[in-house]
């Protein structure tokens, strides 16, 4: 995972101003790779989980988040069970949208996206 900075932290173009967002890259199955804005990390049920949302696209990605030894010091896993994945969205919902803020029932989040477990 890599942070996306394009300006040194002290300038003066006013880049700061907004937060600046953290991105990752996934690397999928078939080797291509999907840039993703990581929304947060949040715990579930004793588990941890990502929201990650692909650049150009409007459907979150979620996964398991579990910290190893390896290089990146983090594993990502697919969500494997429906009700798992119902409860981690509830909880998403929950963290990340405002109560005011109208959800439209076609937008949807989707843990099938399949990738490689040596994201960069």
């Amino acid at each position: 995972m890599s942070e996306n900075k394009e300006h040194d932290i002290n300038c003066d173009c006013g880049c700061n101003d907004e937060q600046q967002s953290e991105q990752m890259t996934l690397v999928l199955d078939d080797d291509s790779e999907l840039l993703c804005d990581v929304l947060g990390i949040f715990e579930a049920d004793g588990r941890e989980y990502i929201a990650l949302l692909p650049d150009g696209d409007e459907e979150v990605l979620i996964y398991r988040y579990v910290t190893t030894d390896n290089e990146e010091g983090f594993e990502l896993q697919n969500i494997e069970s429906d009700d798992e994945y119902d409860k981690v969205g509830d909880i998403f919902f929950d963290l990340f949208y405002d109560e005011d803020e109208e959800f439209d029932e076609d937008d949807e989040f989707d843990e099938d996206e399949e990738f490689d477990e040596d994201e960069e």
